[in-house]
């Protein structure tokens, strides 16, 4: 829970922060110099660009827990060491398993959404949020009527 506030904080720091940006933008397009208008008109777009990102990571963030939440496959069988990672054993071997079975069913939202994890355990953060954007699709794009 004590993410979810800390995120929270955050997103509204640099609410905070992308609004006073926007107002010297304002001052600075009133300016007659171009040089000024053009810093103005960088002012405001580019904190625009800065909150469209948090504003997606934390969808992101908010749909792999959700899938976390409703993911009813078996947690994957990792060994741990004494810092809570993974083995390098472990993992490979669970990312091969996890792999092979999303193999076979492509479909499979559960099955991405652990394939993302036994990518994290190996230590492929870029794959991981991939696979888990593809869990994401697959869940919100499902069939209601499946079960």
């Amino acid at each position: 829970m004590s993410t979810k506030i800390w995120v929270g904080v955050m997103a509204l720091f640099a609410g905070l922060y992308a609004l006073l940006l926007g107002q010297k933008g304002v001052l600075l397009l009133l300016d007659p110099n171009w040089v000024a208008k053009a810093m103005g008109a960088a002012m405001l777009v580019l904190p625009g660009f800065a909150i469209w990102a948090i504003l997606i990571e934390i969808r992101f963030g908010l749909a792999a827990q959700k899938l976390s939440r409703l993911n009813q496959l078996p947690p994957l069988e990792l060994e741990l060491r004494p810092s809570g990672r993974a083995t390098k054993e472990s993992a490979e071997r669970e990312f091969q398993r996890i792999k092979e079975a999303v193999g076979l069913n492509l479909g499979d939202w559960q099955l991405w959404f652990r394939l993302g994890e036994a990518h994290e355990a190996v230590g492929d953060r870029k794959l991981a949020r991939k696979s888990i954007r593809k869990a994401i699709s697959l869940f919100e794009n499902a069939d209601p009527s499946k079960p």
